[in-house]
């Protein structure tokens, strides 16, 4: 069983954008597998933490992206969108600190097993309409 399945976000009418949420829910739901693996003594905790730094890097350079395009096109509600980002980026930023200071890899484990409930959100009711404001402009 995944954490969050490709299903059950909104296509994206933007293809960067669609693409960067299916790379996104594989990361995530690779990261489950291999901690799974880790407390089975199958991988090393190195090879989970890899691919905890490449969500973070990735999250990191999907919003980016994001707010990028949302500039580029004049997106009305960017404020409000940015705001969202920042906030998940806030909580993201304490549950690495967390790891980090304590060597507490569930902190981060905990923080990503519950990060698909706002994923999906956020995906169906933020970026949907975002993409589909873009997709007009793009067309322009």
């Amino acid at each position: 069983m995944a954490l969050i399945y490709v299903e059950q976000v909104e296509d994206m009418s933007v293809e960067q954008m669609q693409e960067t949420h299916e790379n996104e829910i594989k990361i995530l739901n690779d990261i489950d597998k291999l901690a799974i693996l880790c407390d089975r003594g199958q991988i090393t905790q190195e090879e989970l933490e890899t691919k905890i730094n490449e969500y973070i890097e990735h999250v990191h350079k999907h919003f980016e992206n994001e707010e990028k395009l949302m500039r580029e096109y004049d997106f009305p509600s960017y404020d409000m969108h940015k705001t969202a980002h920042d906030m998940f980026l806030e909580e993201l930023q304490n549950a690495i600190k967390y790891w980090k200071r304590y060597e507490d890899i569930n902190k981060i484990l905990n923080f990503i097993r519950n990060a698909p409930e706002w994923i999906v959100l956020h995906v169906n009711t933020v970026d949907a309409p975002t993409a589909n404001y873009l997709s007009q402009k793009m067309k322009l």
